[in-house]
């Protein structure tokens, strides 16, 4: 009997704790509704993303036909200069940062690629640059190839109130902004979710963007997925850091009744102990 007490003043702590933890993290808090119909709607479709100068790009070629004197497949495959990406960051610390191949994509948009030469590659999409240097070995080298192209230093920086600030990359040429804040540990209590900034430099014009994570309309704002060299910036809230009144409710409140709570609990136990 007494253990069953003392199990259900634990579950009733863990709880409440959970509550106050639940609070604290809570996203898309405005406006909220079970009506999820408007959100499916109101999403802008996906996007591919361009190539742009400093990607680097991973090409590999590939034939159905045998390979022959005729059919010279390795000349095009594994090419490209050895790059060390930018560590990433993560739970385990930094990642990343190994060596790999890969063709850069020069200021004016060009690659150098083997027998074929310099090609225009930036402003297209991989799926676009595919196209062009399969119709290019089709016409002249390979009979039937195979190409896939891949960036692999697609990604995006993030800063400010997060736990592990620094670049994030993107194996799949895709990211939103969530998805990059998780990467980055989530955004701390002293964070603004109502504010990140999104810097987005686009034919040498830097723009900013605003996006609201405690609104639902933020799935519907154009920055909301990301582009590679994105920055997003998380700024500190001010209220919380110098113990302003207005959000006492919202931070010290929450902390001061787990503590309280905490105690009265511990306390509780030591009563049943002790009969």
């Amino acid at each position: 009997m007494r253990t069953a007490k003392i199990a259900l003043f634990a579950l009733i702590l863990l709880s409440i704790s959970a509550c106050t933890v639940r609070k604290q993290t809570l996203y898309f808090s405005k406006n909220s509704t079970t009506d999820t119909s408007v959100l499916i709607t109101d999403i802008p479709p996906y996007v591919q993303s361009v190539v742009q100068p400093d990607d680097i790009l991973a090409i590999n070629v590939t034939s159905i036909s045998n390979f022959t004197e005729k059919n010279p497949v390795t000349i095009f495959s594994d090419g490209g200069l050895e790059y060390t990406l930018i560590p990433t960051i993560g739970r385990g610390g930094e990642g990343g940062g190994g060596g790999t191949k890969g063709y850069l994509v020069d200021p004016e948009g060009l690659i150098d690629y083997p027998v074929l030469g310099k090609l225009k590659v930036a402003g297209l999409t991989l799926r676009e640059i595919k196209t062009l240097l399969a119709q290019r070995l089709r016409s002249e080298y390979i009979k039937d190839p195979v190409v896939e192209v891949r960036i692999i230093n697609y990604k995006v920086t993030v800063m400010g109130e997060v736990r592990w600030p620094g670049v994030v990359i993107a194996p799949n040429h895709r990211m939103n902004v969530l998805e990059a804040v998780a990467a980055a540990g989530d955004i701390l209590v002293t964070g603004r979710k109502d504010n990140v900034m999104v810097i987005r430099e686009q034919n040498g014009v830097r723009k900013f963007a605003r996006i609201d994570l405690n609104s639902r309309n933020a799935f519907t704002n154009p920055f909301f997925v990301l582009k590679s060299n994105d920055i997003i910036v998380v700024e500190s809230n001010r209220s919380v850091r110098q113990g302003n009144n207005n959000d006492f409710t919202n931070f010290y409140l929450p902390l001061i009744g787990t503590i309280v709570t905490t105690f009265f609990a511990v306390y509780a136990i030591i009563l049943i102990n002790n009969k």
